[in-house]
């Protein structure tokens, strides 16, 4: 899976969870664990819906920072 499409993906998902650039302060690695999750879960089922993916991985991410 493209990873710059995956990232524009979470920017995205960020922005409605109401944090911006700035706020952001995500380092490399975890934009590659947040990826990484997206790839994998897609991988285990590969019907389920990119967007959900991508929200589930976010909202784990902001609730566990």
């Amino acid at each position: 899976m493209n990873e710059q499409w995956l990232r524009k993906l979470i920017r995205n998902v960020l922005h409605q969870y109401g944090y911006h650039p700035e706020t952001w302060n995500l380092d490399e690695d975890e934009w590659h664990r947040l990826c990484a999750y997206v790839t994998a879960e897609k991988e285990k089922n590969r019907s389920a819906d990119i967007y959900e993916l991508v929200h589930d991985a976010v909202y784990e991410f902001i609730t566990n920072m």
